[in-house]
């Protein structure tokens, strides 16, 4: 894989609360960074396909819960079949959809995804550069959250990832997905059953590009994803005020979130955090795990949502009752092997119970 620095941008302290860093020195606080563009090859599923550029991912689309196997090609022939599941994801204002991105192996010249659907050979690494502006980092506080002894959670912006903006937006400058807010009521977690590529900006783009342009959503399905390293990124775009995943600053009983993408049928004032990583067979890291447990118990603190609760989620918009965990995994709310059956097995004594210790 081709790994490169691209992100230079300097941390600010901006946000719900700031960060108290100190800037280096000539470093401004919304100084411009480059990213690599996101270039991607789209071909019909189910031939073997050589893209005419390098790639890192390639992302497969198609009908919900769809099962095959994917392959690639490299200098001595082809690889061997690997198992290919489509998790069912999707707005709620449009039918569920069916995806998965798998990372291409090192030197891989092509690719065959034995599965009905459409799929794209993704570069993350050779594009021209985009540059974004905007500070690189902020912070979520639980300041005034009932006393709340939480520690403040610093995450990568938009703009520290390297979010191409345009995809938010059609020809004409209209939001694809704009912001809608409703109060908080559950916190779902997720994997993105993707291995990792070492640049775990680069893997956000990955998981924006599937979402915004694969399958038109206009912006990523999630409003935190942890990486390998414990380091936290904003998602879901809320709005011109620097406050990520809510409509303003929060507080229990009064905590309004965008919509996202992340749990078809109940997205409405449901928070999805993200680990990037496939846990079906192994657990993710320790520094993502306590990442996960910090955001978990910061984001129940400002919202007031039990992490030991079970609620009756209602939908604002149709009013269908759906009994589930105020904080869950993905299979709790749809038939899904997400966020990875060795974590599910484990979720409740690494993460439910250590959040709940903490706001104890």
């Amino acid at each position: 894989m081709r790994r490169r620095t691209f992100l230079t941008g300097a941390t600010a302290a901006v946000g719900l609360t700031g960060l108290g860093a100190t800037l280096p020195a000539g470093r401004p606080a919304h100084a411009d960074a480059a990213a690599p563009r996101v270039l991607a090859e789209s071909a019909r599923a189910g031939g073997l396909v050589r893209p005419e550029r390098p790639f890192d991912v390639v992302a497969v689309t198609g009908r919900p819960g769809a099962r095959g196997a994917i392959r690639f090609e490299g200098p001595a022939g082809p690889g061997e079949w690997t198992p290919l599941h489509l998790h069912a994801e999707g707005r709620d204002d449009r039918g569920p959809v069916g995806s998965a991105l798998v990372r291409a192996p090192e030197g891989a010249t092509g690719y065959q995804a034995d599965i009905e659907g459409e799929a794209a050979a993704v570069n993350l690494f050779d594009g021209e550069a985009l540059r974004v502006a905007g500070p690189e980092r902020t912070s979520l506080s639980a300041e005034g959250a009932g006393g709340a002894d939480v520690a403040a959670l610093r995450l990568r912006t938009r703009a520290g990832w390297g979010a191409d903006e345009s995809w938010r937006f059609d020809e004409d400058g209209t939001d694809l997905w704009p912001a809608v807010f409703h109060p908080v009521q559950a916190v779902t977690v997720h994997h993105t059953a993707m291995a990792t590529t070492g640049d775990h900006a680069a893997d956000v783009r990955a998981v924006y590009h599937l979402h915004a342009v694969e399958q038109a959503w206009g912006d990523i399905g999630y409003h935190l994803l942890i990486d390998p390293r414990g380091v936290v990124y904003e998602g879901r775009h809320s709005g011109a005020d620097r406050v990520p995943v809510f409509s303003e600053v929060p507080s229990p009983g009064r905590a309004r979130v965008v919509t996202a993408g992340h749990a078809y049928g109940v997205n409405h004032g449901n928070i999805g955090v993200c680990l990037l990583g496939d846990f079906t067979d192994t657990l993710p890291t320790a520094a993502a795990q306590d990442a996960l447990v910090a955001v978990l118990r910061l984001l129940c603190a400002v919202t007031g949502v039990d992490p030991r609760g079970r609620i009756d989620y209602t939908h604002p918009d149709t009013g269908a009752v759906t009994p589930g965990p105020a904080l869950g995994r993905h299979r709790d709310w749809l038939t899904t092997a997400c966020p990875g059956d060795a974590f599910a097995e484990v979720f409740d004594t690494v993460v439910r119970d250590r959040v709940a210790e903490g706001l104890a």
